[in-house]
């Protein structure tokens, strides 16, 4: 027999299934387990609790969901959706940009320089909900809501100030997307994980990261670089999506109360990403990094990464078709629409 990464992610969810069966004094309601990479004190992190606040307001312990964080499950984001589908564990919250090699349209959020705000990230989430919601329903999930990544920046040894600062930086990229722009820009990226983040700065692998401002705060990067570049370059995703199949099996008022909870939670993460720009700045200085606002960096890079940024937006829009060209089309209506 060979085994597989399928084989065992069914192995497990049957194992849970026993697991969750024999533990005493669950009787009034379902238990589920929620898987996230990142921890608790990261936005995926605070989103879910919040998410979790506003479900045990809606349906009590008729659903009792434990957060996971920091990876305990043992699953990166880039398992979640066969996780979920399968059953291994009954929800997740996401890096959907870890799941492009599933379906192109997972690296929307990504593409570069599409969404130059956070009320435009929000647009883009808006045009895209739909299709988003098709994926996870076909593969046997149902998607609830998304938690903004802010913008993200270049954390390195120095300003990111011309285009000759790319030419050979070794930088972490978070997906495809990154990949392929920082190599276009004259980089050398390598794709890393979260977890994995730390063991290659501190040995030298990587010389620098694309991330966002909360995300260096996280890692408290300032022990390895000196500087943050404000770029505004993408807003990537996160979703929360649960197993269809346990969805389906709660009772009809407890799926109307993860429903509910959804449009509050949305607007909660996208104010909850707002703030956390700030709050990273200020703990970066606190802790001596440098910060070079997008106001100060010179008009050339941009131009540089937007021309890289493009082919990669054209790549994408050519592998994923129809779905892409609508989505964007209803994108830029959004857009005008709101003025």
């Amino acid at each position: 027999m060979t085994i597989t990464r399928r084989t065992l992610l069914k192995t497990a969810a049957a194992s849970g299934t026993l697991m969750s069966l024999a533990r005493p004094g669950l009787a009034s309601g379902a238990v589920w387990d929620m898987a996230d990479e990142y921890g608790a004190q990261a936005l995926s992190g605070k989103a879910s609790r919040f998410f979790l606040a506003e479900l045990e307001k809606k349906v009590g312990d008729a659903l009792t969901i434990t957060y996971q964080g920091g990876g305990a499950l043992g699953y990166k984001s880039v398992d979640h959706f066969d996780a979920v589908q399968d059953g291994a564990v009954q929800c997740a919250v996401t890096l959907v940009t870890q799941l492009g090699g599933i379906d192109p349209f997972f690296n929307l959020s990504s593409l570069p320089f599409i969404a130059s705000s956070p009320e435009e990230a929000y647009l883009l989430w808006k045009a895209a909900r739909e299709e988003y919601a098709k994926i996870f329903e076909d593969n046997g999930m149902v998607l609830l809501w998304a938690m903004p990544n802010p913008p993200s920046g270049i954390h390195a040894r120095a300003p990111i100030t011309t285009a000759e600062a790319l030419k050979g930086l070794r930088i972490r990229t978070y997906d495809v997307n990154g990949t392929e722009t920082m190599m276009a820009a004259g980089a050398a990226p390598l794709q890393v994980a979260w977890s994995d983040l730390i063991p290659q700065l501190s040995t030298g692998g990587i010389d620098a990261v694309l991330t966002s401002a909360d995300g260096g705060m996280q890692l408290s990067i300032w022990d390895y670089v000196s500087d943050f570049t404000e770029l505004n370059y993408a807003m990537g995703l996160f979703m929360c999506h649960v197993n269809k199949d346990a969805f389906d099996a709660l009772p009809e008022d407890v799926q109307a109360g993860l429903r509910d909870v959804v449009d509050a939670c949305d607007a909660q993460n996208w104010k909850e990403m707002v703030e956390s720009i700030q709050v990273a700045y200020t703990a970066m200085n606190d802790n001596g990094m440098a910060i070079t606002l997008d106001d100060d960096v010179p008009g050339a890079v941009f131009d540089h990464l937007k021309a890289a940024g493009a082919k990669v937006r054209d790549a994408w829009v050519a592998q994923t078709g129809p779905r892409a060209e609508a989505t964007l089309a209803r994108f830029e209506e959004l857009k005008q629409a709101a003025g």
